[in-house]
């Protein structure tokens, strides 16, 4: 009878030990402006490090379940978009909700598509119906939008993706394979014509487009893309990369970090 106690206590602690050291999924992650990365874990989570303690701050709500898009360029104001539901949350820090924000209740805003953080500390917002971009301030309100871009963009679908840089917003159409490049205020500047990607990412100033006929890196300014060598065999398993200043930025979800590959030295 001592002996089977011994043995369920012995497996009890073994399991809380084990999920301890359970090492969590990360499906994509975030840098902000001096490289601090946020992590969207596999149940939905959006984790970062606190910088004063071993514990992490997270954020999450059951009722609006998994974010379609996160934007960490300020901070102070972490944008959180569940695009299903046309709700923005807007967290600090320490990844605590300050505000929120309803696209849907916005009378400007008839399909609330892609977001971005603008240049200037607003939103801007893609609307699917109108079919133009609007950019709201950071009380909610529309301080400037563009006529309707179907002529001028001669309406290749959807975008999937709106990037902010410095000097550009971008609109991205995958199904033409091709980025919209406008100033920063909404006025169009080119066409951007990008190679086959099955998936890309972007950390400003640096969209990275990997697919099975190689590699690519473009930046704002640019008229067409620069190709790469092809990526380390080591990140061939990694579902998520970005491209850095010196190299490939992977996540290493052990310690809630990142992992640095240097790009390949040109002779």
């Amino acid at each position: 009878m001592v002996m089977r106690l011994l043995v369920l206590v012995w497996c009890v602690v073994g399991s809380i030990s084990a999920a301890a050291q359970t090492v969590p999924v990360v499906v994509d992650f975030f840098l902000d402006p001096v490289g601090k990365p946020y992590f969207l874990l596999a149940d939905d989570r959006l984790v970062t490090r606190n910088p004063l303690g071993a514990n992490t701050y997270s954020w999450y709500d059951s009722s609006l379940g998994s974010p379609d898009y996160v934007d960490v360029t300020n901070p102070f104001q972490i944008l959180v978009y569940y695009r299903d539901y046309g709700t923005v949350v807007v967290l600090d820090r320490t990844l605590s909700e300050l505000d929120r924000l309803d696209l849907f209740g916005n009378p400007a805003i008839e399909q609330p598509g892609v977001i971005a953080r603008s240049y200037d500390n607003g939103i801007w917002v893609f609307d699917n119906w109108a079919y133009r971009l609007v950019r709201l301030d950071d009380r909610g309100e529309v301080d400037q939008q563009t006529n309707n871009l179907r002529l001028e963009l001669d309406e290749p679908g959807e975008p999937t993706a709106l990037f902010v840089a410095r000097n550009a917003v971008m609109l991205y159409f995958p199904e033409v394979g091709r980025l919209a490049e406008f100033t920063n205020y909404g006025q169009f500047r080119r066409w951007v014509q990008l190679p086959t990607a099955d998936n890309i990412s972007w950390n400003a100033p640096r969209l990275l487009g990997r697919g099975t006929t190689g590699g690519w890196i473009w930046r704002p300014g640019q008229l067409a893309v620069t190709p790469i060598d092809g990526l380390p065999e080591t990140l061939a398993a990694e579902r998520r990369i970005l491209a850095g200043a010196e190299g490939y930025l992977t996540a290493d979800p052990a310690t809630l970090g990142l992992r640095v590959t240097e790009f390949a030295k040109k002779n």
